[in-house]
């Protein structure tokens, strides 16, 4: 659980944990952090009685300290950082790796779901560690069940990160003038397009891979056939024809090559 420092040095502004509904567009989540943050609602959810996060606060320590013996050094655990120039943006950090200079974001999940569901989850909270440490990467450390973590490296989103200092100061702004916020459409988590995955078990992708290359060289020969026939049109042709195909020149100059119908 947060540390009464921790608490207060929270206060006022706009942590990882917090942002996330800005992002998924959760509105009654948004209603809530408002009121939280103009004195009218509670205070952060007591958690206390929330086994998964007990859970997770329970091994946290070990996640790191595993993460320290099978990779670099670790400093800042439970530090609240604050953003060089964005005096309502903070977070919370787990740890630091002190080698790659990046937060370390340490969870505790059932193991039920795969791998990048829980990416997916934590990009918000990834995302603005990043934001507000100028980190250009996070190191998440995930124990699944009772396995050893797994850690997985995920990039800044700069684009991503954009418009969450746009929603965040917008937010911020109907704080100060009390103004309740309006209700704002999710945007996707960023795509970590690194994974390598093998296919030869997906049935689709055999169906349509053998059709493919059984097709290809004849698509080959149909494309070399349209460059051909299209270099033997005349420029001031509007439709050449003949032979079972046709090609029509559109207002633009451009060609295109069909099938001639009765």
């Amino acid at each position: 659980m947060l540390t009464s420092a921790q608490i207060e040095a929270r206060r006022g502004k706009l942590t990882a944990s917090r942002i996330a509904c800005l992002m998924t567009g959760d509105a009654a989540a948004i209603l809530a952090l408002y009121r939280e943050m103009i004195g009218e609602g509670s205070a952060e959810d007591d958690l206390s009685r929330v086994w998964p996060v007990r859970l997770g606060e329970a091994t946290e320590a070990l996640n790191l300290d595993w993460y320290e013996m099978k990779n670099s050094p670790v400093a800042r655990r439970g530090e609240v950082a604050v953003h060089a120039t964005l005096d309502w943006a903070a977070a919370t950090l787990d740890g630091w790796d002190m080698a790659l200079g990046c937060p370390i974001e340490a969870k505790h999940v059932g193991g039920f779901e795969p791998l990048e569901v829980v990416i997916d989850r934590y990009q918000p909270q990834m995302q603005w560690q990043m934001q507000v440490t100028r980190a250009n990467q996070c190191a998440l450390s995930v124990i699944m069940g009772a396995r050893e973590p797994v850690v997985e490296f995920i990039p800044a989103d700069a684009e991503y990160q954009d418009e969450m200092v746009r929603r965040g100061a917008q937010f911020m702004t109907a704080v100060r003038q009390r103004t309740p916020p309006v209700a704002l459409p999710a945007v996707p988590a960023p795509i970590d397009a690194t994974k390598l995955y093998d296919m030869r078990g997906n049935n689709a992708w055999a169906a349509s891979a053998d059709t493919w290359l059984r097709t290809k060289p004849e698509a080959d020969l149909a494309k070399d056939a349209e460059k051909i026939l299209k270099s033997i049109v005349p420029e001031d042709a509007k439709r050449c024809f003949g032979h079972g195909v046709r090609i029509t020149r559109d207002r633009a100059g451009r060609l295109s090559l069909r099938e001639d119908g009765p």
